[in-house]
């Protein structure tokens, strides 16, 4: 199996981060062709590559494998407020599904303040929690599930959202909201 340089690069991206079909044409045209073989590459080292090609994007997932077995790839553990968001931003984008042709979500900064704001406790210092707001929307940029729009104040919603915020995830968070209500 010999790997070259364009399908390493490749391979660095999904590395980096989710793969875009719109962002990054090249990449996605060599990852559809050569998909066999970076998988193949990457599954020793206990690596999946999750390639929806309907949806435009690829990432990569840690396989199950033997728990002595190192893992290549991190998981992070996300605050309540960050997952919070996710959850409005995944059902913000099944709204859009259900309502819209568009292939591309996209949301203000405001909207997106003022769907979380109704989950915060009322606060004397707004402009504070805005900043929070916007604070939460620059991490949830960081994570790939935002990307946010030049010469605007408006984001769009990405699609591998959906992938990562399934219905057993929602069902998880939501028996974790019950928990920290009851606290």
């Amino acid at each position: 199996m010999e790997i070259n340089k364009v399908t390493s690069t490749v391979i660095i991206k999904l590395f980096n981060g989710v793969l875009y079909k719109n962002d990054n044409p090249k990449e996605w045209l060599e990852l559809e062709k050569s998909f066999a073989t970076i998988s193949d590459y990457l599954k020793p080292l206990g690596v999946e590559v999750i390639f929806d090609e309907a949806e435009g994007y690829a990432y990569l997932q840690s396989l199950e494998l033997e728990e002595d077995f190192p893992k290549l790839l991190r998981k992070r553990t996300l605050s309540y407020k960050v997952s919070l968001l996710l959850v409005l931003l995944r059902k913000r984008l099944t709204q859009f599904d259900m309502q819209s042709d568009e292939s591309r979500a996209v949301i203000s900064k405001e909207e997106i303040v003022e769907m979380f704001e109704l989950f915060l406790n009322e606060s004397f210092n707004e402009v504070k929690q805005v900043k929070e707001i916007e604070s939460l929307i620059k991490k949830v940029v960081d994570l790939g599930f935002l990307k946010k729009l030049k010469s605007s104040e408006s984001y769009e919603i990405k699609r591998v959202l959906k992938s990562f915020v399934d219905a057993q995830w929602l069902d998880e968070f939501d028996k974790r909201l019950v928990e920290y209500e009851s606290k």
